[in-house]
């Protein structure tokens, strides 16, 4: 058998590298973990008392307000989430009043004072 010098070598350096050629560890499978959300450290909000200010909030103008329980009881959580849905200019209001339903929230607005009523809360802004 006649062998060429050119493959021969090719030949070679295929076995050699084969032959280097470690195999490869099994890589462990990674799994996805989802983190459980730890619980809040406070439980439930805690609800605000009539004469509670909950923070500020932008109006649709613009302009600052402060939030503030009325009547009854609700968390200022849920008093400045009702108010940012207010004021967010994609919430179509109706009217010169703009009333808006937001939940079970019924918001209103008369001069600077916006008031939104449920059945067991008051919540309004003033400047």
């Amino acid at each position: 058998m006649v062998v060429r010098p050119a493959f021969a070598l090719l030949m070679l350096v295929a076995v050699a590298g084969c032959a280097s050629e470690r195999h490869p560890q099994a890589r462990p499978t990674r799994s996805l973990v989802i983190p459980t959300p730890s619980p809040s450290p406070t439980g439930r909000p805690r609800l605000a008392r009539p004469g509670t200010e909950c923070g500020q909030v932008t109006t649709v103008t613009g302009g600052r307000a402060t939030v503030q329980v009325v009547r009854g009881r609700t968390s200022c959580v849920e008093a400045m989430s009702v108010f940012e849905k207010y004021n967010d200019p994609d919430t179509p209001a109706e009217g010169t009043a703009g009333l808006v339903v937001i939940g079970h929230w019924t918001c209103g607005t008369r001069g600077t004072i916006t008031t939104c009523t449920s059945k067991i809360a008051t919540i309004r802004t003033h400047r």
